[in-house]
């Protein structure tokens, strides 16, 4: 380490020191990043698909309920939009689960599978 002008470090030696410690810093935001990764949990995606279903029927049972209640049709509004949500639903449902984020949890749910096939491999 060089000393500078008035006995400290020397500016090519801050300027070597601010790289390493910004290089550390991608390290460790790239290992939080594929930590949160694998620790996504895959009840927290099923969890999502179910939410997507109910609102999608939801949706279509009460927006057909209030359009029956405004315009006093009961009950063929709800019969006619509530099937539309149902539709609606499972389509939310099967882009969801054929998102990245789909791909993802069933890549992480074949590699657990491998290993615990590996592991009681080894056991035997």
């Amino acid at each position: 380490m060089a000393a500078g002008g008035n006995g400290g470090p020397s500016r090519e030696d801050l300027d070597a020191l601010g790289e390493k410690l910004a290089e550390h810093e991608r390290r460790q935001a790239g290992e939080e990043r594929r930590r949160r990764r694998r620790a996504a949990s895959p009840y927290g995606f099923g969890f999502r698909l179910v939410t997507e279903l109910v609102a999608g029927v939801a949706a279509g049972f009460l927006g057909g309920w209030a359009l029956d209640r405004w315009l006093g049709t009961s009950p063929w509004f709800v019969l006619l939009l509530t099937p539309m949500g149902m539709a609606a639903g499972i389509l939310n449902v099967v882009r969801a689960a054929r998102s990245a984020e789909g791909e993802r949890h069933l890549d992480a749910i074949a590699a657990a599978e491998e290993e615990a096939r590996k592991g009681s491999g080894k056991k035997e």
